[in-house]
This record gives C-alpha cells, sequence and structure tokens, in this order.
C-alpha cells in the first residue's frame, strides 16, 4: 500500500515537472517568435520596447480625465507594413563634384572622372550669391535674386555670404550645376548680445521637428536616436495628441498659441494674405535678443507655404527655407509623392542637418543665445519607413552636439505634428491611434534639473498627462522668463494651454482643451458591424457633407459612396454628452469616381435625429494631381477633379 502510494506521488511529480518544462517551452517559442518578427522588421539583432506603462500595465496614460490604451510598436495587426525602405539613389549615382565646410567649398577631385574632367586646368568655374526677396502683396514667398557677376575660382574658395550657386564648365561646355548654404554671423546689437551672456538663466531653445512620425513609429525606424535621446536623460511625452489633421492647424497652436480660426480672425483673414502680423513665439524670442531660425526642408510643401503665400518680410534671422525652395526648383531629384528627396547628388535631409548642425556651431562660437525651430520633410512625409535611413545621421548629430557641450546651456525639443497619415497602416485601429499621438521629447541640462527641480519633476508627471501643441507653446512662453514663471500653482483642469514645467491637471480631458472627438485618443470604443443600418445612414451623411463643401466649385466631381472599410462607437463620460443620448460614430470609406479614402466622426444626438460632423474628415490615400483644378489647401483634400 504504501509502495502504491509512493508511485501515486512520484507520478503526479513527473506531471507537475512535465507541465513547467511545457509552459517554459512553449513560452520560449512564443518569445523566439516576437524575436524573429522584430529582427524581421528592424536591421538591429535586436530589439527592446522602450515603453512606459501606467500602473495598470494596460493603458499607456491612465488618469481620471484620459486613459490612452497601450500600444505596442510591433503589434501584429501592423507587422505586415513595417518593412525595409526601398533604396533611391541621388542623382542617378553621380557624385557631387563639390563639397563644402564651415566657410569654403572645394572641388572633391575623386568625383572628376564622372564628369569627364581629364584635366583640372581646363575647368571652369565660378559662383553667384543669392538672397531672399520680398515678395509683392498677396504673391506667394519664394522670390530669390542673385548677384549681376559671376566670381570666378579655381578649385577651392572662401564664401562669406550665405546662399550661393556655383557653375562649371569644361572645355567651354557647361557640365555642373550646385547650390550651397552657409550660416553667417548676421549684425546684431552688442548690448542685448551681452545681456544674454551675462543671464545665467538664459537658454537657447533648440526644436527639431520630424514631420509625420508618431511616437511609436520613432521607436521603430530611429532606435539609435530613441537610445541616444534616452541616454542624455530626454523626457518622452507619452499623451502628446495632435489637435488638428495635418501639420498647419498642429504648428500653428506651437508657435502662437492659437487655432487656425483665431489666427484667421486676428491676423491672416484670407489665404492670400501673409503671415506677418501673427504672434509667432519666434518675435518674443527677438524682442529679448536671442537670434532666431525657422527652416524647413522640402518647402514646397512647407507650413506656411504650401497653397499659401508664406511671409512678406523674412520672419527670423536665419531662413534655410528659401535656400532649399531654390536648390529643390534647380536640383531636386528622386522624388516620391510629395517630396524630393535629392538635391542634387545629396540627400535633402543631410543638407538640412548639416545647416542646423552649422548654425548650432556658429551661435555656440560666437556666444549668442538662439530659438532655431527646424523641420523635416522629406525622409518622413511620404512613407511610413524611409526615416529609418536618416537614424544614423541624427544620432551622430545629437552625440556630437552633447560631445561638444552645446547641449549644456540648451533646452532640446524633438517632435513631429502627428504621425503618418496616409497608406495602409491607417486601416488599422493602432495606425488611426499612431497617427494621433505624433513624438515629443524634451531635454532639460543637468543644472537646470538641480536648480529648478520642481520643473523637472512636474516634467516627468506631465509626460504620463494628455499634452497638445498649446502646451507646448505654454513651455517656450515660460522659458522666456524663468526666474519669474511660477510653477508652484497646478494649472486648471480647462486651461487649454500650460507649460510642460508645470503641473498638468491628472483629470484633464479631451473636451476641457478642445480636442475634438476626431482626434481624441482618450476614447474607449469599440467595433461594430459595417452593415449595421446606422453606418450606412453615417457614412451617406459624411459623403453628403464633402459634397456640400465642394457645391460651390464646378470643376470637382459630385461624389458617391463607395465602399465602407470599418466603423467604431465612441464611448464619452458624461461632460462630454451631458444629459442627452450622443453616440459618435467614426467610419472609413471609400467615393467614386477618384476612389478617395476618407476618416470621418460623425455624432448623431438621437434626441433630435441629427447628425453632425466633429472635426473634420480626413484623407486616408494620397489625393496627387486628381485636386489639381483647386487651390484652397483644405478642399483639395475632397475634390476630385472632372
Amino acid at each position: 500500500m504504501l509502495g502504491k502510494q509512493l508511485d501515486f506521488k512520484y507520478l503526479i511529480l513527473v506531471l507537475i515537472c512535465i507541465t513547467i518544462l511545457v509552459c517554459v517551452y512553449q513560452q520560449g517559442n512564443v518569445t523566439a517568435r516576437i524575436e524573429i518578427e522584430e529582427k524581421i522588421c528592424r536591421k538591429e539583432p535586436k530589439f527592446t520596447v522602450v515603453e512606459k506603462k501606467s500602473d495598470s500595465g494596460r493603458f499607456t496614460i491612465n488618469t481620471p480625465g484620459c486613459t490612452i490604451p497601450y500600444l505596442h510598436p510591433y503589434d501584429k495587426s501592423i507587422l505586415d507594413f513595417i518593412e525595409q525602405p526601398a533604396t533611391y539613389v541621388c542623382n542617378n549615382g553621380t557624385p557631387a563634384l563639390f563639397e563644402s565646410d564651415m566657410k569654403s567649398i572645394r572641388v572633391i577631385k575623386e568625383s572628376l572622372p564622372f564628369y569627364n574632367v581629364t584635366d583640372i586646368n581646363n575647368l571652369t568655374c565660378c559662383y553667384k550669391t543669392f538672397w531672399r526677396e520680398d515678395p509683392d502683396d498677396d504673391a506667394a514667398d519664394h522670390k530669390v535674386r542673385y548677384s549681376e557677376d559671376c566670381q570666378a575660382f579655381v578649385n577651392t574658395t572662401e564664401v562669406k555670404e550665405e546662399f550661393m550657386k556655383v557653375t562649371c564648365s569644361y572645355n567651354n561646355r557647361d557640365i555642373y550645376t550646385d547650390l550651397f548654404a552657409f550660416v553667417p554671423v548676421k549684425n546684431l546689437s552688442e548690448n542685448v548680445k551681452n545681456d544674454l551672456i551675462q543671464d545665467e538663466s538664459s537658454l537657447n531653445i533648440l526644436v527639431l521637428g520630424l514631420d509625420a512620425i508618431s511616437r511609436l513609429n520613432f521607436h521603430r525606424q530611429m532606435p539609435k536616436t530613441l537610445s541616444y535621446l534616452e541616454q542624455i536623460g530626454a523626457v518622452e511625452m507619452m499623451g502628446y495628441n495632435k489637435v488638428g489633421d495635418n501639420t498647419f492647424p498642429n504648428l500653428i497652436p506651437a508657435l502662437t498659441g492659437k487655432t487656425v480660426k483665431e489666427i484667421e480672425n486676428d491676423c491672416w483673414p484670407t489665404k492670400t494674405h501673409h503671415f506677418d502680423k501673427c504672434p509667432f513665439i519666434w518675435k518674443s524670442y527677438k524682442q529679448k535678443g536671442y537670434v532666431t531660425a525657422f527652416d524647413e526642408d522640402s518647402s514646397w510643401v512647407g507650413t506656411f507655404n504650401h497653397i499659401k503665400n508664406g511671409f512678406k518680410k523674412q520672419p527670423t534671422d536665419y531662413a534655410f527655407n528659401y535656400f532649399d525652395f531654390e536648390a529643390i526648383r534647380l536640383l531636386g531629384n528622386t522624388g516620391l509623392e510629395t517630396v524630393e528627396i535629392c538635391q542634387g547628388a545629396r540627400w535633402v535631409y543631410k543638407v538640412h542637418l548639416n545647416y542646423l548642425t552649422n548654425f548650432v556651431r556658429t551661435m555656440e562660437d560666437n556666444s549668442l543665445k538662439y530659438f532655431g525651430f527646424f523641420w523635416q520633410n522629406s525622409i518622413s512625409h511620404d512613407d511610413l519607413n524611409l526615416p529609418r535611413i536618416g537614424d544614423d545621421h541624427y544620432y551622430s548629430m545629437f552625440k556630437y552636439f552633447g560631445k561638444n557641450g552645446y547641449l549644456n546651456n540648451t533646452i532640446l525639443f524633438v517632435m513631429s505634428d502627428h504621425g503618418i497619415r496616409t497608406g495602409k497602416i491607417r486601416s488599422t485601429f493602432q495606425g488611426m491611434m499612431e497617427e494621433r499621438l505624433p513624438l515629443l521629447f524634451v531635454y532639460l541640462p543637468d543644472w537646470y534639473k538641480q536648480r529648478y527641480h520642481q520643473e523637472y519633476n512636474n516634467l516627468k508627471q506631465n509626460s504620463l498627462r494628455l499634452t497638445t501643441p498649446f502646451d507646448l507653446y505654454e513651455t517656450f512662453v515660460h522659458l522666456l522668463n524663468i526666474e519669474n514663471s511660477n510653477t508652484k500653482n497646478d494649472s486648471s483642469d480647462k486651461s487649454r494651454g500650460v507649460s510642460l514645467l508645470r503641473k498638468i491637471s491628472e483629470h484633464r480631458t479631451c473636451d476641457d482643451i478642445g480636442i475634438v472627438s476626431h482626434w481624441c485618443t482618450c476614447q474607449k470604443s469599440v467595433e461594430v458591424d459595417i452593415d449595421d443600418k446606422n453606418i450606412k445612414a453615417v457614412a451617406d451623411f459624411s459623403v453628403s457633407y464633402i459634397n456640400k463643401q465642394l457645391s460651390a466649385h464646378s470643376q470637382c466631381a459630385h461624389l458617391n459612396l463607395s465602399t465602407i472599410s470599418s466603423a467604431r462607437r465612441m464611448e464619452h463620460n458624461k461632460e462630454i454628452t451631458g444629459d442627452h443620448h450622443v453616440l459618435d460614430y467614426m467610419i472609413s470609406f471609400t467615393t467614386i469616381p477618384g476612389n478617395g479614402s476618407f476618416e470621418a466622426t460623425v455624432r448623431y444626438m438621437s434626441e433630435f435625429k441629427s447628425y453632425s460632423i466633429v472635426g473634420s474628415i480626413s484623407r486616408l490615400n494620397l489625393y496627387g494631381e486628381q485636386s489639381a483644378c483647386i487651390s484652397d489647401y483644405e478642399l483639395k483634400l475632397y475634390c476630385y477633379c472632372t
């Protein structure tokens, strides 16, 4: 009897051991499968999720006012869209004939054979300088003027001007054109300069924007840059939520503290007006003696130039945009849907980052305080995966800044305006959420963290709060006058903009701060059958709304509903719905002619049996030349030219 009991106990023990081994094996398979998937998607041999979770582990943001679900950067729903980017070759593989440094250009002798130059003594080169010219009233802001004389030089020359165009001929045949941008020190008031040097609390403000990169796509595409930002202690804003559709309505709040509607009422009454009268934050920094810069690459699709007229007077001391516009006009090649990624033989993003680096170095070498806002479009605007080609360059640039002490007296913002807005990933729930949750990191120097420890603590706490571009603007304002800024008092729940260095209320909701339901990521939602009769009614209303917007433009076709792709019902708290029975539906649908793909949030109030569009209707695929017959930048999203 005793032997049978021992045999039974032994059998139980064996079964327990087998069960444990099976569990370990299965867990190992799951882990191995995830690692394999991630290795396929990335060049790096190892992937570590750098995702901060709230205490619940199920939410990225989990406050009384806002819950944003936890999203894995390699969720299985989007794995098919994460891949190595296509290979692009600038200038059909022909290298540049010239290179530049901070103050000069020189011939690259190794490139001579590519231009059939066998005797360098017969190579004749000269350069003209060029500069921005004020546009006429109601005219687009991209005029430049060239110097009359072309200054001859032999192989190399020093440069004192800002922008130059080089042309070369060989044996009386034109063979080469190139453009270069430099950062000469401009005339400044010595009194202002000295005041800033002596003010220990004054800091440089450096903003680096990467267009159309969500927080999680930054994790996927730029791991080395991400790792360096974490290494230096930059704080990642996990709940940074966009407030509008594209770049313009998200940067206007960050740079002015106002909505697009508000600047239309205050300083930009029509789309042909220039933006000079608007209260951009760089004006405040300029008044306090800072050197200012606002620069974009791919400026053809720039924030203030795409179907808009830009500025009458140059808005900042340094403005790379005008160089970029001319360089792409003359040398742009290797185009994607909306941007050229090459300037002659060079990648546009590298030209821009080299200019940025030279700007920072020039300011530091001359003890000049600066506010610099630099925006990159070329490698991120059109392609979900192309940003990874820039990872090494961004990483090296930041590392160079750190190694040379350029970040010791600089507050650094690395940001985006929204995630990728078009492409197949947008057909997924995760793609929709990522599009609304752009990248934002904030770096504070170590001495600043110690001296203003409460501000640093607030920033870390706010990294797990709902934040917006309006908060970014208030942070810029705060940093203008640090010593007199009050960070002790909590902000009001309903304050639209609060400095990221002040405490932001955990009770803050999208409705409190003006984020309409269509853009709000705090809401819970459930999938709805696309065959539901309510969904068909919602889709029909959305198409009717678009047609109404286009009704005054006979060149645009009348659109009809083609298919409904997906539908979700949003769940609101009572603060939004009040005592009314309110339902918000988010639907994706396509229209004909043109196969336009759209996403709309429609509010249905059963008490009144009424529908309304919440926010604006998003375009999910590129319209290309379909809208060439209309100039209105908003209606281009919808118009199919007949």
